[in-house]
């Protein structure tokens, strides 16, 4: 009971013969209210006239004996168990960025969140990485090998190799973002992508990708070539995207394209995606710029048209399973299970919360970050 509480969410509710079927669920809300039926899938709006039936401050047999009719009540002399204890856990690992890069890039994205741009410019602009992480010394190849494998063996099968640029990383053997990736695909996770914006790729690269069964997801702004490299500040980044997404086509590489929508390209998502579509790549709705680094400008934010138009979920998704629910109910939905790595250690609930640090695996095991109070809270 302290649980359904707490959850605004009960399970089992009764009258006289009647109850719900275990796995169906009343879920009260500020104006309505539904039913959640994670046997069938389907989720039920009601008003607050049928939520006052259901808690038992209105009588009404006939409301009961439609819902019996409807799959979601049975007679209480079927004894029913209540599940809720069982749908509230403590997610595993279930997938890590590993953020080989976190500084370094060769383009300068005027809504980077990380603040990424080319050793050169923050040369050039008396800025250096260390006095940004205070001198803080990144991860080694080896310690990066390790946190694959300890990541792995806490339960994570999905991960994202990710920048900056991460083909820009380098061991100290001249190691490459694919023998990270290959050391992932050799102890078992069973989703690997790694993210670029796609203009440090090459034939050799792209084979050494296609072998390990690598996925790729790349940055693509604008089908207009002087609407991508104004968002890049890198004259000619759009031709070598292009020509490397040509490549990966070629190549039969499972690539998704994504796009960020901000005021410098709106105009031009419609035909971004419908060209995208027309290389046959897979994409999902234009991610709305987030206000981070140096996206955190009024000026380059979105128009409200557009956000309605290409950010916004207008209408809700009705269907529910126990996966969903649970996800839903242990903690944060977007959250739950995810953790970013950079490259000095660092350890992010995402890879957009720059400033929310709740560990440091050059200090602590992932075991013993994900499993105190700072990354529970």
């Amino acid at each position: 009971m302290i649980s359904e509480r707490r959850l605004g969410i009960k399970e089992l509710l009764t009258f006289e013969r009647y109850s719900l079927k275990s796995g169906v669920f009343f879920v009260d809300g500020t104006s309505r209210c539904a039913i959640y039926d994670t046997n069938s899938g389907d989720v039920y709006s009601l008003n607050k006239s049928a939520g006052k039936i259901l808690t038992r401050k209105a009588e009404n047999i006939e409301f009961w004996q439609k819902l019996k009719g409807m799959g979601l009540v049975v007679s209480d002399e079927e004894k029913q168990k209540p599940i809720i204890s069982e749908l509230l856990r403590r997610p595993d690992l279930q997938f890590v960025w590993f953020e080989v890069v976190s500084d370094d890039c060769n383009e300068s994205c005027i809504h980077c969140y990380a603040e990424c741009m080319p050793s050169t410019y923050r040369k050039g602009m008396g800025l250096t990485i260390e006095s940004k992480h205070e001198k803080s010394k990144k991860i080694s190849f080896e310690k990066w090998k390790q946190l694959i494998d300890e990541s792995y063996l806490l339960g994570c099968r999905r991960c994202q190799f990710i920048g900056g640029e991460p083909f820009l990383y380098r061991g100290e053997n001249n190691e490459t973002v694919l023998d990270l990736a290959e050391q992932a695909k050799d102890i078992g996770y069973e989703f690997i992508e790694i993210f670029t914006n796609g203009t440090l790729l090459t034939k050799e690269r792209i084979i050494k990708i296609k072998e390990l069964g690598l996925n790729m997801a790349i940055s693509l702004y604008s089908n207009d070539e002087r609407t991508h490299d104004s968002i890049t500040k890198t004259t000619g980044s759009y031709k070598k995207t292009i020509e490397s997404l040509k490549l990966l086509k070629d190549a039969s590489v499972s690539t998704r394209v994504e796009t960020v929508l901000m005021h410098s390209n709106e105009k031009t998502i419609e035909q971004t995606q419908k060209f995208v579509e027309e290389m046959e790549f897979s994409h999902r709705q234009p991610d709305v710029l987030r206000p981070k680094g140096r996206g955190d400008k009024p000026s380059i934010m979105p128009t409200q048209e557009a956000v309605v138009k290409y950010g916004l979920m207008l209408s809700p998704s009705f269907t529910i399973t126990k996966d969903i629910l649970s996800r839903n109910i242990s903690g944060h939905s977007c959250l739950s299970g995810k953790i970013t790595i950079t490259d000095n250690g660092d350890v992010l609930p995402c890879i957009f919360s720059r400033n929310l640090t709740v560990g440091n695996v050059q200090k602590s095991t992932i075991k013993e970050i994900i499993s105190g109070q700072n990354w529970r809270t």
